[in-house]
């Protein structure tokens, strides 16, 4: 009787067991349920893109429920499509901004979150903060870098033609343009192929001589308070200096791209590419070894006058509509910390705006830090543009600029003419003064 009533104490167990194992295979496992945050950008180089990689890498590892799709758009059309996403309310999560004007529309219609009491802008050097800042003081965007607008160059390529030092006086930056013809090195290289680097080619000219004037003569010109013609930042001079240095660019300039221009600066058979200092990520992308520098465009002949523009404007901006804004609020704070703005400056080689990083992490930003950072001999062009608000208006403007380089003759008056005739055709002038 023992050994039975063992036996079914035996059997009942095991069959208790075996209904607790079944038990647990059946119960469901909750898993966090995974989100994508959109991001779109217009990022061409490398290293910025590197940088954005990594950075989402990172904040998936310390946040595994989310993930990213990161959307890289040609620069000359990145805006527009901004546009037509959100006229058919297919807004990214996130997204880049160049400038704070560019972007009023977007910022207006709902599609830009307002960043201002956020506690990781306190990372963020307060210098730089006035080019994401609206004039009530709202904070539109986290700034991410220092741009700067001037010439990049290869010091090998300067030192085969015997240059010894950059110049500063417009005399000398054509005797140094002849000097590297006279070796086979073309002295600037030009990637008119698209479109959008014509009007790099003069912007470190036109930004100095606006900010010489304290004047914002682009927004007088769009708004018809000024002409081409009434020359008030010596815009004459400045499309005289274009013509003077475009017998020196690369054959062909409009069959090369942006990319081959900057491979021709990478390889040391071009001596200066005339620019954004993002270009020093671009050729470093193709050559690391590159010997770059930077040096502030010499617009007079007056040393004085070769300072360097810097500036940081727009930077990454969340979707106030998205869904996810509270998970891109946390990528930005990821993205204003130490951590990932070193990793910005070691793959982007661009000055970083986060306080406590250094200013001499790349061989090419020494010279930039000691020669003008360091000297004072710098200025502020965030509230300056280099863009026509305006579409139409802006593509005028490049097809004139175009013409000019097509024409043999590079005849100002005749471009200068034209443009007036053509804006004068698209917008109604008014007679306020600023």
């Amino acid at each position: 009787m023992k050994l039975r009533l063992m036996v079914i104490s035996v059997a009942m167990s095991l069959l208790f067991t075996a209904c607790q194992k079944q038990s647990t295979l059946v119960v469901p496992i909750s898993q966090p349920k995974q989100q994508t945050l959109v991001w779109i950008h217009h990022f061409d180089e490398e290293g910025a893109r590197k940088w954005l990689e990594l950075g989402t890498q990172l904040f998936t590892k310390k946040h595994p429920s989310y993930t990213f799709t990161l959307t890289g758009v040609d620069g000359g059309n990145y805006m527009s499509l901004l546009r037509t996403r959100a006229i058919s309310n297919n807004m990214p999560d996130m997204y880049m901004i160049d400038n704070l004007e560019s972007a009023q529309d977007l910022i207006r219609t709902g599609y830009a979150l307002d960043l201002t009491h956020q506690p990781f802008l306190s990372q963020i050097d307060e210098r730089f903060l006035s080019g994401v800042k609206s004039a009530d003081g709202q904070i539109w965007a986290l700034p991410i870098d220092v741009n700067g607008a001037g010439v990049i160059y290869n010091k090998d390529a300067f030192a085969k033609a015997g240059i010894q030092h950059p110049p500063t006086t417009w005399a000398q930056f054509i005797e140094d343009c002849a000097a590297l013809r006279k070796v086979g090195i073309v002295p600037i290289a030009a990637g008119y192929k698209d479109s959008w680097t014509i009007l790099w080619d003069i912007a470190a000219d036109l930004l100095a001589n606006q900010h010489a004037a304290a004047r914002n003569w682009m927004a007088d010109i769009e708004a018809g308070r000024t002409s081409f013609a009434e020359d008030g930042i010596h815009f004459k001079d400045i499309l005289k200096r274009f013509g003077e240095r475009l017998t020196y660019v690369n054959a062909e300039p409009f069959e090369t791209d942006w990319i081959q221009a900057q491979l021709l600066l990478a390889q040391g058979k071009a001596g200066m590419i005339i620019n954004g200092t993002w270009t020093v990520d671009g050729v470093k992308s193709k050559n690391p070894a590159s010997n770059l520098g930077l040096f502030a465009f010499p617009y007079s002949n007056d040393p004085d006058d070769a300072k360097f523009g810097l500036k940081s404007t727009g930077g990454i901006v969340i979707n106030a509509k998205s869904p996810n804004k509270e998970a891109a609020l946390q990528v930005l704070e990821l993205f204003a910390s130490k951590e990932v703005g070193t990793i910005f400056q070691t793959n982007k080689k661009a000055l970083s705006v986060i306080k406590g990083l250094p200013n001499d992490f790349d061989p090419t930003y020494v010279e930039l830090n000691d020669t003008y950072i360091q000297t004072g001999k710098t200025y502020d062009w965030s509230r300056l543009p280099t863009d026509f608000l305006n579409q139409d208006l802006q593509k005028v403007f490049i097809n004139a600029l175009t013409k000019f380089v097509l024409d043999p003759n590079h005849n100002v008056n005749l471009c200068i003419k034209e443009l007036d005739q053509a804006f004068d055709r698209i917008r109604k002038p008014i007679n306020d003064s600023r």
